[in-house]
């Protein structure tokens, strides 16, 4: 498969808070980023308190932007040995969850997928995974039977990594499905930062209108306009947040995406970041 990702780099609402580990380069075509965190092992043969276990922290929140990408995440919490393992889809809204990842007892390990990707390790199709939040094994069903024991064994995030990726070079080899003309218009529309036509990706791929909804819907979960727009949207904000708006005309930044006019750009730039570009500027610290 061609490498998408030098044309592309999604990033969160606040990068320099994130925990990202970039793949080895022969999965870095699929796999956007490894993420999370080690909690200290709990010693079974020594009582202490609960409370002199847990780190004490302040509770906040963490802002949730759709940056196009699917996850597996999995928590192990080392007090009881209960692990969760699910499916985060792709996103097109931003919500709010506790920022406590890596805190107390709980260890977190999160594999990041392009949204191009997902259908190459997944069982079946994609149809149903916007917005979903499911068990692992509803689109991975060897997951926690080939990966989620080692992940369990493992004391570091190198040794997790190293896992993890031997597991989805097995997915890979086992031949996942894809479609050559489709990618083919994910490619244009990557490369075009998402300020596409239908006509554009038409032509890209020798696919109509029709098949290339069904297309989408099926191997990505969104339609091909929805996915244009996240795409759009992610190169906005990577742009704002590595030359903050306020150093830079605003109306190049909106003619070169395609917006008729500023308040065009300021409302569609918030029903993804929940903020005005301003305002999440500054919540990146920017």
């Amino acid at each position: 498969m061609f490498n998408l990702a030098p044309l592309y780099f999604p990033i969160t609402a606040n990068p320099a808070q994130t925990s990202e580990y970039l793949p080895n380069q022969a999965l870095q075509p699929y796999i956007r980023c490894f993420w999370g965190s080690v909690a200290p092992r709990i010693r079974t043969d020594v009582s202490v308190p609960l409370m002199d276990k847990i780190s004490c922290y302040e509770p906040r929140n963490e802002t949730i932007i759709p940056d196009t990408c699917m996850d597996i995440i999995w928590d192990l919490d080392e007090s009881t040995g209960i692990t969760t393992s699910v499916f985060s889809g792709i996103n097109d809204a931003p919500f709010e969850v506790p920022s406590d990842r890596g805190e107390g007892l709980i260890s977190r390990f999160g594999i990041r997928f392009h949204f191009w990707a997902v259908h190459f390790f997944a069982d079946d199709h994609l149809r149903d995974v916007l917005n979903a939040f499911v068990d692992v094994d509803h689109y991975f069903s060897t997951f926690k039977s080939e990966l989620g024991l080692l992940l369990e064994q493992a004391n570091s995030m190198d040794e997790r990594i190293a896992v993890a990726e031997a597991y989805l070079f097995q997915r890979l080899d086992r031949g996942g499905r894809t479609n050559d003309r489709m990618m083919n218009a994910v490619y244009t529309l990557i490369k075009q930062k998402g300020v596409v036509t239908a006509e554009d990706l038409e032509a890209s791929s020798n696919l109509s209108r029709r098949q290339l909804e069904r297309l989408f819907q099926e191997y990505i979960g969104v339609s091909p306009k929805k996915t244009a727009d996240l795409v759009r949207f992610q190169n906005v904000w990577r742009e704002m947040y590595h030359q903050p708006v306020q150093t830079k005309n605003m109306q190049d930044l909106i003619f070169s995406y395609g917006f008729s006019h500023q308040p065009h750009f300021i409302n569609s730039f918030k029903k993804y970041a929940g903020r005005t570009p301003l305002e999440a500027l500054v919540y990146a610290g920017r």
